[in-house]
């Protein structure tokens, strides 16, 4: 490149030499201090790769778990199920009413497994636990790397 005072050729380093340099206040670094500015330097690059491997697994994982979450169809739940028999039960006529009133008194009111509309909805209330669960660990990576990446780049006044 040539300069625009004295019209000379002059050798432009490149990004990363530049980095390397020694500013012009401080005195010329020992060989101990660029070892420890490597050493530092290579923590924070540790951080984002881990980080950002982290970020993309729960990146990932909340995607599958939010898809499965959206794709189970819950066809009823309690209220609906309720509403059924309210609609259902006058028009039985009245010996299947004493039947379906011998069955409770024998089976009592619990139930040995839940309805198939339950497991549905637990299955569906699982996969969303995970999606969030998952989100909020993408969440905290991505601004764990944006810390990281920040207090690395920013410079630290020299004592």
């Amino acid at each position: 490149m040539r300069c625009s005072s004295c019209h000379q050729s002059v050798q432009v380093p490149k990004l990363g030499d530049l980095r390397q340099l020694a500013l012009v206040d401080d005195a010329p670094a020992s060989g101990e201090e660029l070892a420890s500015r490597n050493e530092t330097g290579l923590a924070p690059r540790l951080g984002l790769v881990v980080l950002g491997l982290i970020a993309t697994a729960a990146l990932l994982t909340a995607g599958y778990t939010g898809l499965r979450w959206a794709l189970v169809k819950v066809e009823h739940s309690t209220e609906s199920h309720l509403s059924e028999l309210r609609e259902n039960y006058p028009m039985l006529s009245s010996a299947e009413l004493i039947r379906e009133y011998e069955d409770m008194e024998k089976n009592e009111l619990e139930l040995i497994q839940p309805y198939s509309y339950q497991v549905t909805q637990d299955e569906k209330d699982h996969w969303g636990r995970i999606a969030m669960v998952a989100s909020t660990i993408l969440l905290l990576a991505v601004l764990g790397t944006i810390f990281v990446a920040r207090s690395w780049r920013s410079p630290t006044p020299s004592t």
